[in-house]
């Protein structure tokens, strides 16, 4: 039988509460509800977390689906490309072509997605886009570039950095005139800087749609900015018939 609430209730004093056995039967009993509380509490937690980590694994499935999507096409246009190079091997041109274009195709699919690559991984993007350029244009285009002088060719760069700055020399300088016209190239390490230049001639007559720069070379620059916070220098100029851009990086 329990004792009758109101002798279990009455004190005298302070210490009284402390000291008689009114008080255990009192902590115990709420011990009892506070472990309850407890438990109901980390039950709910338990849950929770198993209902997160459940999801976690369906999300984690489905990106693991998107992924293995996304690489069908990329294959097969790679398993296409290799057909029409066995096709074409006998023309040395162009199986050469379907190489460089294959090359360009899988450094812009793989090798761009990580945010820093080696230097001559850049390079070797960069010139075979430029010779795919050469086979497009007759002999009144000189097409010329050199990046002998990058020394370190381990040193990590932003990928993507340069190539704009190229196609928009071909496409607003080239592309549009049949006049004797050039482009040149040069990408060289001075100190502790990578040096990037590019010049060519300005067609004396071209499409009034035609818009020097435009989206790709606002991408690049907020990008440089992104990047290289106060450790790029990029000057445009255009000089009678000449457009030149200037970028310096300063290598980290």
């Amino acid at each position: 039988m329990f004792p009758k609430l109101d002798k279990l209730y009455s004190f005298s004093s302070v210490e009284e509460l402390f000291n008689r056995e009114k008080f255990s039967w009192m902590s115990g009993y709420f011990y009892f509800h506070l472990l309850i509380l407890i438990t109901g509490g980390l039950a709910d937690t338990y849950r929770s977390s198993l209902k997160k980590n459940m999801e976690l694994q369906k999300l984690n499935s489905n990106l693991e689906l998107d992924m293995l999507k996304s690489q069908i096409e990329p294959h097969f246009l790679f398993n296409t490309l290799n057909n029409i190079y066995r096709l074409v091997i006998d023309n040395e041109k162009a199986a050469n072509t379907v190489l460089k274009l294959s090359d360009l195709l899988r450094f812009t699919l793989y090798e761009s997605n990580n945010k820093v690559i080696p230097i001559s991984d850049e390079i070797q993007f960069l010139e075979d886009y430029i010779e795919l350029e050469k086979i497009r244009h007759h002999d009144n285009v000189s097409i010329s570039y050199d990046f002998s002088e990058v020394q370190n060719d381990n040193y990590k760069i932003a990928p993507l950095l340069f190539v704009n700055f190229i196609e928009n020399a071909f496409k607003h300088g080239v592309h549009h005139t049949i006049e004797n016209t050039f482009v040149l190239i040069i990408l060289k390490q001075c100190n502790e800087n990578l040096v990037f230049t590019i010049s060519n001639k300005i067609p004396s007559t071209k499409r009034k749609t035609s818009k020097a720069g435009g989206i790709g070379l606002e991408n690049v620059c907020r990008r440089l900015e992104l990047l290289y916070p106060h450790k790029h220098e990029l000057i445009v100029e255009k000089e009678k018939d000449i457009f030149t851009v200037n970028l310096k990086i300063q290598m980290i």
